[in-house]
């Protein structure tokens, strides 16, 4: 375990790829000053090796520092596999429904910090670094910042607001969010984390069959929220949620300081396999994205 580091904040991609636009990522990420920077990686289906969970690999020729988890950790922390209204032994899609999870398994390992910022891979920094977007928030406090934090309805066009009532009742105040970009205290993972296994415990014993486990977008909000933590939102002038496609390179021309999601980092290689007719209209849309705005340009 890492000894406490008293107001330090610990900064991390998480990913399951390992492609060039996430190096590139997290070397902009690495860049910002008085933060320790990690590469957060599910190792399910990538095979990588390791000494240790934490180590330095060696990326496109550039050292990485790294943090591997893989389902070894899921068992040792006791967390449960489940997504939806049941049980999951899928791994990944366990990983995609409680993105919550990856808070826990890396302040298990490295419980030194008081703040914790997770980034998904596929955001993107269209900037030369996050320093900018960070220095918005150094001086923020609360044990929540997310995107798209707001007030929900039960039973709501939202689906995971649908068949809640075994561990929320009508008095209890729903809130939503969107978990690409989040930072948490520790004070909070902590709590969370024995949350989550409480849940699991109702969840199990539930008797009812209209059942749904909690998302970490509702899950995450609604529990601090509902007990008397601090959250607050990412301003939106600060993360556009639109998705692009990019290449690999993602090349920007402008920086705006905007992180954007979710961006795909390898849409070259995803057309290779379309038709001949499809590969017109793709042609087209890269040339109406090159002109779309003066952010952002292809390299083809």
């Amino acid at each position: 375990m890492a000894k406490i580091i008293s107001d330090k904040t610990l900064l991390f991609i998480s990913t399951h790829v390992i492609n060039k636009a996430v190096i590139d990522e997290y070397l902009k990420l690495s860049k910002s000053k008085n933060y320790d920077c990690l590469l957060v990686i599910d190792n399910t289906d990538l095979g990588l090796t390791f000494e240790s969970r934490t180590c330095v690999k060696n990326f496109y020729d550039k050292k990485v520092k790294c943090f591997i988890f893989d389902e070894e950790i899921h068992k040792e922390l006791g967390l449960p596999y489940i997504t939806y209204n049941k049980l999951y032994n899928n791994f990944s899609e366990v990983m995609w429904y409680n993105a919550d999870y990856r808070f826990y398994y890396v302040k298990h390992y490295l419980s030194g910090y008081k703040y914790y910022w997770q980034f998904d891979y596929d955001v993107f920094c269209n900037d030369i670094s996050y320093e900018n977007f960070l220095e918005k928030y150094k001086n923020k406090k609360e044990d929540l910042l997310i995107t798209f934090f707001r007030r929900a309805n039960k039973n709501s066009p939202w689906i995971w607001t649908n068949n809640v009532d075994w561990i929320y009742d009508d008095e209890v105040k729903i809130y939503g969010s969107f978990f690409p970009v989040c930072r948490l205290s520790k004070t909070a993972i902590d709590f969370l984390y024995k949350r989550r296994l409480d849940h699991a415990e109702i969840f199990n014993n539930a008797e009812t069959k209209e059942k749904c486990w909690l998302n970490c977008e509702i899950f995450v909000p609604t529990e601090l929220m509902k007990n008397k933590f601090s959250c607050d939102i990412i301003d939106e002038k600060n993360v556009t949620l639109e998705e692009l496609d990019l290449n690999e390179d993602r090349i920007f021309e402008h920086p705006d300081g905007m992180l954007y999601h979710p961006v795909k980092g390898n849409f070259l290689n995803r057309i290779k396999n379309l038709s001949p007719k499809s590969h017109i209209c793709i042609n087209f849309f890269i040339f109406k994205m090159k002109f779309r705005s003066n952010k952002f340009i292809y390299i083809e």
